[in-house]
């Protein structure tokens, strides 16, 4: 039928090119299966320059297809318009590449916003005081991107309920900006519950932020619960402290404080332990 010939078509055009250009066929046939759409972009006029601009930014094929296979539409942009100037803007603004790319890998439509939009974002930043030198710029970049200024006034007004507005920025400024990529709900729970606790106050939240980054029923929770079971058997030799309980990985918290005392816990259900 037509459609089959158009399809055959547009399959040879896109397979044709690319290992010339040092991509295996089932590299391409990775890239294709990820978003079949970018067949109907031209591999002359797109999709060639596409993988030319980000072999340049990721430094080898294998990268340039690993990032395909999770985001193959970045063969249907016009990266000059976008990306490209974007990463040159953000170099100028002293970012250092390894990062640039590491963010292309865990944020890629970041890179896609108009060029002015990132400009505007920058500016907010600065304004903000976040430092340029600081390895956080780039994440107060890319968290500035996700939400509007009114949500972010809103968030900064949520913890200034507990402490000054002028406190919370002077902490946040180069440090956690990643926090404030939390929603405004999941804030007030996470404060709400550990200011409940008769050992936790504000300070200990302003001078934890990553605290509030916690999952609140998988980790908080249940880790608490389990501590606050040992402490009240006095099986435990010494008082742990609530940075310990919140920021130790998952497997060294199960073989310190979860395996060793199964009997101790035996009240406590599994499916909440379960950490």
């Amino acid at each position: 039928t037509h459609e089959r010939l158009s399809l055959l078509s547009a399959l040879c055009r896109f397979f044709v090119p690319l290992p010339s250009a040092g991509f295996s066929t089932h590299d391409v046939a990775d890239i294709v299966a990820s978003d079949p759409w970018i067949l109907t972009r031209s591999v002359d006029d797109r999709i060639a320059p596409s993988i030319s601009d980000l072999k340049t930014v990721l430094g080898s094929n294998d990268d340039v297809v690993k990032l395909l296979r999770t985001s193959a539409w970045f063969l249907k942009s016009d990266l000059q318009k976008t990306m490209m100037p974007n990463i040159e803007f953000l170099r100028n603004c002293g970012i250092c590449s390894s990062q640039i790319v590491s963010y292309v890998f865990s944020f890629p439509r970041f890179f896609l916003l108009k060029p002015e939009s990132i400009k505007q974002f920058v500016e907010r930043a600065d304004a903000l005081g976040f430092d340029r030198k600081s390895n956080m710029f780039l994440a107060a970049i890319r968290m500035l991107s996700s939400m509007s200024e009114e949500n972010w006034k809103l968030k900064l007004k949520l913890l200034g309920n507990w402490v000054s507005l002028k406190m919370i920025s002077c902490l946040l400024l180069g440090r956690h900006p990643q926090v404030f990529a939390v929603s405004e709900r999941k804030i007030k729970q996470v404060t709400d519950f550990l200011l409940n606790r008769t050992n936790i106050g504000i300070s200990f939240i302003i001078s934890h932020l990553m605290v509030l980054i916690c999952s609140l029923e998988r980790r908080l929770k249940p880790r608490l619960l389990v501590i606050e079971t040992l402490e009240s058997k006095n099986s435990l030799r010494r008082k742990v402290s609530m940075t310990t309980i919140y920021k130790m990985p998952d497997k060294k918290f199960r073989e310190k404080y979860v395996l060793p005392y199964l009997k101790e816990l035996e009240e406590v259900s599994m499916s909440i332990v379960g950490t």
